[in-house]
């Protein structure tokens, strides 16, 4: 391995003193270290960056210092080439960071030396399209590791939502939202709205409505070779979509369809414990209460 690349949480001090510390641990180790440029950490500590176009084509290995949402972020830098990502944490549930901060250099021994496996993460790969014509150049990330979710501004009115999976239509109900979740997401907004757990190594759909304004409202949950059509009426001034956090403004009212598929492309998150999961979620949702 000659060339790891490292993302850190902006917004946390502590995450960009932890990188420093992987950063300098990778030195030692004669590994070349690449840092995207608009992160904080290479600028605090005077160390060099690359855009983000070369970040998506040097590192063999990305590792994201921080909590699920810097991974999040490090994740857009890896669909175009699949490169691995591994997780450092130093935020608070930490579901997709995997190593703790007491276990780094253990961690990076083991990374370099091969000493990890591969866990395929699936993603989901969502269109838009208004008033009958696909949004082009919105700014959208068209890939998911979490979710889409769609969700209306407090003060507005509840939105109206039709499900329809390969052309044939499954329910139409009104909600102030709806989330569509890959597994790896289902322990995060989706959970939160009602919606089951599942085992991140699966390959489904998982859809929730967000308080849907109806007495059954229940997830469905689709198997991964289907089209998944979302069609969203809405006389409010302006709901929301967001992909993994990231939000984007849908303006109306008008019509919008959310067209959602399995991606050809996965996830490669790095892991050094097969059962990771199961025990992070042992640890983080059933010991806590």
């Amino acid at each position: 391995m000659k060339k790891i690349g490292i993302v850190s949480n902006n917004k946390n001090k502590k995450a960009q003193e932890v990188a420093k510390r992987v950063y300098d641990y990778l030195e030692s180790k004669k590994i070349d270290v690449v840092m995207p440029s608009g992160d904080l950490m290479p600028e605090r500590y005077s160390l060099p960056s690359v855009g983000s176009d070369k970040f998506m084509e040097i590192p063999e290995i990305i590792i994201s210092v921080g909590g699920d949402g810097t991974f999040l972020r490090a994740s857009k830098y890896s669909y175009k080439n699949e490169i691995p990502v591994l997780g450092i944490n130093v935020g608070n549930l930490g579901f997709l960071t995997e190593v703790d901060t007491e276990n780094i250099e253990d961690a990076m021994s083991n990374l370099i030396n091969g000493s990890y496996h591969i866990e395929k993460r699936m993603l989901l790969e969502g269109s838009l399209i208004k008033d009958n014509k696909l949004i082009k150049n919105s700014g959208l990330p068209g890939l998911a590791l979490n979710e889409f979710a769609i969700t209306r501004s407090m003060c507005e009115k509840v939105i109206k939502i039709e499900i329809t999976v390969n052309g044939v239509f499954i329910k139409k109900f009104s909600a102030d939202g709806i989330i569509i979740a890959t597994p790896t997401g289902s322990t995060a907004y989706s959970l939160s709205a009602g919606g089951p757990v599942v085992e991140p190594k699966a390959d489904t759909m998982i859809i929730t409505p967000i308080c849907a304004h109806t007495l059954f409202s229940r997830s469905i949950i689709l198997g991964p070779h289907n089209l998944l059509e979302v069609k969203l009426n809405s006389g409010n001034k302006q709901d929301t979509i967001s992909i993994d956090g990231k939000a984007f403004s849908l303006e109306g009212p008008s019509e919008y369809i959310l067209k959602v598929i399995k991606s050809d492309k996965k996830l490669n998150l790095v892991s050094f414990n097969p059962n990771a999961f199961f025990k992070v979620f042992k640890e983080k949702f059933i010991e806590r209460i």
